[in-house]
């Protein structure tokens, strides 16, 4: 880009202009009449132009600087444009995306300053001592003794940790290395650490995590006023004063951990401590049983929903239902016999309740689970030192420091395992050995799954089938038995016609239905 040449630059054209009308003045006071009139005009000429028409044509133009409605704003801008003009300003900052668009030095200045922020971008400030404005998206002014504290973005974040695609963290630093390669071998090492772990027989695991996650703030919907992406004062804060200085860190350095760094701490010491309670052969083998639900703790009404809700009674229309339920069980009873319905409850006795998935889990699954539950649920289960399920829950602390903190989770996973070479190996030597018995066992288990999905769904066809006829029978209310047998077969003619796939595959039925329904002179 070609430099800005000194006479289009905006300062030089002010100070021709300026010497252009001190020019005319000192020719209009030397040369055009007497000296007091001249005086006098100048005064005049003076007085109009800074206190009138130029404030006048500042605050006009302001409106136009940012995009802002109210008169005192505008106001506040035309005051940072004084103070501009003098150098007297303090930052103009533009934050988009959770970034800040500045100048080099801008957000050193001293002075009354101005902040707009992007819809997907909110701010704290503070004073030398405390914390002062939660701001969220739009124009904003600050004051001479208020800087940026911290900078939410109120995108929803995915953050990555663990090793990068073409890293090898287990091999060994070549002899002789450059400077670049001992710094590239160092960041390995770096990433790797921040995520290695050890399973119970003290084998070293390195994943990657992933988890995504965004400020715990509801977007505004439809014509509501507000940010897309969600603003909350209360998270926007708890996020802002849950930042803090490393522990680790010298105390020269002082590194600063950001709000968006707690989800993936986190989850690096949720992953350390289960995987601690499994073995490698646990990780990838089926053998642990599937862990069991926690009932989550429900809002608790506030004080004034409380005292709103009154006592449960058993009034009018409880009356009204009972007495429509009465009518439904006399009417049951003349469309089954009692034998039926003895028998039907007493299969429902003997049926079991309805259970969880019983397959089979690996301890990689089992860790995501638990991982997962520790950082969204209020309530999870416990583990035993082997990472079978206790008796009992707990409650979770990640699940309250995060909300604490603002944020909330929408995903975690644990993926992309690296282990040593002779780990590698053995494990590929293992599933070689076992994969056609895997295979076999999954075949198996695939063929039970689907024969009793079959069962259930012909079951569940012909009592929905059953149902449709009885109803057709309780409608129409035949009066004889050949009467009934016309709408058995009607009913079923119309069933079947109306499901094309059943259609296509009891075509020879379909025909003998209609053979019979003419035979009887439907």
């Amino acid at each position: 880009m070609d430099e800005i040449r000194f006479y289009q630059k905006p300062w030089f054209v002010s100070f021709v202009l300026g010497i252009l009308l001190l020019g005319i003045y000192l020719y209009d006071f030397f040369f055009q009449g007497g000296q007091l009139r001249i005086i006098i005009s100048i005064g005049f000429d003076l007085f109009v132009f800074l206190l009138v028409l130029l404030p006048a044509c500042v605050f006009f133009y302001a409106q136009f600087v940012l995009p802002i409605h109210k008169h005192q704003e505008r106001g506040k801008i035309g005051d940072r444009l004084w103070l501009h003009a003098f150098n007297g300003h303090g930052p103009a900052i533009f934050v988009k995306n959770g970034r800040l668009v500045e100048r080099s030095g801008e957000s050193e200045k001293e002075g009354p300053g101005v902040l707009w922020l992007d819809t997907a971008s909110a701010v704290v400030t503070r004073t030398d001592t405390a914390f002062k404005n939660f701001l969220e998206p739009g124009v904003h002014f600050t004051d001479k003794d208020e800087k940026i504290a911290s900078i939410i973005s109120l995108h929803t974040q995915s953050h990555r940790i663990g090793p990068e695609k073409g890293d090898k963290p287990f091999d060994p630093q070549k002899e002789n290395p450059t400077g670049e390669e001992q710094i590239k071998y160092a960041e390995v090492q770096a990433r790797r650490m921040t995520v290695s772990a050890m399973t119970r027989d003290g084998i070293e695991v390195v994943p990657v995590i992933n988890v995504t996650f965004k400020l715990d703030a509801t977007p505004a919907r439809g014509q509501e006023k507000g940010s897309r992406f969600g603003f909350d004062k209360d998270a926007v804060e708890k996020a802002a004063r849950g930042e803090g200085i490393s522990a680790s860190s010298k105390p020269e350095e002082m590194k600063h951990v950001a709000w968006n760094q707690l989800p993936a701490l986190i989850a690096v010491d949720l992953w350390r401590e289960f995987l601690s309670k499994y073995t490698l052969n646990e990780l990838f083998s089926a053998s642990l049983d599937p862990l069991g639900e926690i009932p989550q703790p429900g809002p608790t009404p506030k004080e004034d929903e409380q005292e709103s809700l009154g006592p449960a009674r058993a009034g009018f229309f409880a009356k009204i239902l009972k007495k429509i339920n009465d009518v439904f069980e006399d009417r049951l009873k003349q469309l089954i016999p009692e034998h039926e319905i003895a028998k039907t409850e007493s299969d429902a006795s003997d049926k079991p309740a309805e259970k969880k998935d019983e397959s089979k889990r690996t301890a990689l699954q089992i860790i995501n689970q638990m991982i997962r539950a520790r950082m969204t649920q209020a309530a999870v289960v416990v583990l035993d030192e082997c990472g079978r399920q206790a008796e009992g829950f707990t409650f979770s602390d990640e699940y309250k420091t995060l909300t604490e903190r603002g944020l909330k989770i929408s995903s975690v996973s644990v993926s992309g395992l690296y282990f040593s070479e002779d780990i590698e190996k053995q494990i590929v030597e293992k599933w070689t050995t076992t994969w056609m018995a895997n295979a076999k066992a999954d075949r198996s288990r695939i063929e039970r799954l689907s024969s009793v999905y079959n069962a259930n769904g012909r079951q569940k066809a012909l009592q929905d089938h059953a149902l449709t006829l009885s109803r057709a029978i309780s409608k129409e209310n035949p009066a004889d038995i050949a009467s009934a047998v016309k709408i058995l077969l009607q009913r079923t003619q119309s069933d079947v016609k109306s499901n094309d796939r059943l259609l296509r595959r009891t075509t020879t039925e379909v025909e003998g239905i209609d053979e019979i329904i003419n035979w009887m002179g439907v």
